[in-house]
């Protein structure tokens, strides 16, 4: 992965284009071209899970490895941030799926903030009994009617604002029944721009001429490699393989209606090959109707 960024994360600055991570107290580290890699892969996907495929075939390109390589990066990561005290970087395990790092902020100035609003509200007065006139401590019958009369209307309005919460409450149930439960949560849908229908699937893509991939082609081999399948969505994500210039990569996520969840990863993406290869493998993984 070719940078030359430099960052800034609270008492360490990291300068991609050397691979050093240099503490404010003047301690400094070196890192490998692999672990630079996945740092700033991660990096560049802070707060959301980067899968373990991604991450191999970003970092490692057609290198055949085991995924026991990218532990020990992870690994080497986390021993730089806990010898440096880095406590506002984490690197967590998502069990079966990937890495996820975040940068948490540091919320001591928010704390001193909230200190100066709390000074600087006005003292309340309080008003002594013996201060009340007579003309105020009366109450007439219309007074009382009137205030019956708004007590009536302030709960009709609070029926029809729960009526309403409950119908917006149940929508929102359904659709993470229906739609978000149905999507891995390291699966940014925002990223997959076109949608079609193969069949009883669907296709979600990304934008492929960014990639040098002719689209009607792409949607003509993957029909073809879906004639055996139905009810599965399928997620294809094209991307740059960093390790081969001008190359075309992809990676496939087909997960069919049983629950099952598969990937595909095409580290040369060539219209022939590919629809063979993707049928190939789902008759091997057994994904039929």
């Amino acid at each position: 992965m070719t940078s030359s960024e430099v960052y800034r994360i609270g008492s360490v600055t990291y300068d991609s284009s050397t691979r050093t991570l240099t503490h404010d107290n003047g301690q400094t580290e070196y890192f490998t071209p692999r672990v630079s890699d996945v740092f700033l892969l991660l990096l560049a996907h802070q707060g959301k899970c980067v899968a373990k495929e991604f991450l191999l075939s970003q970092c490692w390109g057609d290198t055949i490895v085991s995924e026991q390589a990218l532990t020990n990066v992870i690994s080497k990561l986390r021993k730089v941030f806990a010898k440096h005290a880095l406590e506002m970087i984490t690197i967590t395990t998502v069990s079966k799926s990937g890495y996820l790092l975040e940068v948490k902020m540091d919320d001591s100035c928010v704390v001193d903030e909230e200190k100066k609003q709390v000074k600087q509200q006005p003292e309340r007065k309080t008003i002594k009994p013996s201060l009340l006139s007579d003309d105020i401590i009366k109450v007439n019958e219309n007074d009382i009617t009137k205030s019956v009369e708004s007590n009536i209307l302030c709960r009709k309005s609070v029926s029809y604002l729960l009526i309403i919460l409950i119908i917006i409450t149940a929508f929102l149930i359904y659709y993470i029944n229906s739609v978000i439960n149905t999507t891995p949560y390291f699966i940014d849908t925002n990223y997959y721009i076109h949608e079609i229908n193969i069949g009883s699937n669907k296709v979600y893509f990304n934008e492929v001429d960014d990639y040098d991939v002719d689209k009607e082609l792409f949607i003509k081999g993957i029909t073809k490699s879906l004639s055996s399948v139905c009810h599965s969505n399928i997620y294809a994500h094209f991307y740059y393989n960093t390790r081969i210039a001008n190359n075309s990569s992809i990676v496939v996520f087909i997960m069919p209606s049983d629950g099952r969840a598969f990937n595909f990863r095409m580290s040369k993406y060539t219209y022939g090959s590919f629809y063979k290869q993707l049928s190939s493998y789902l008759n091997s993984k057994n994904i039929k109707c």
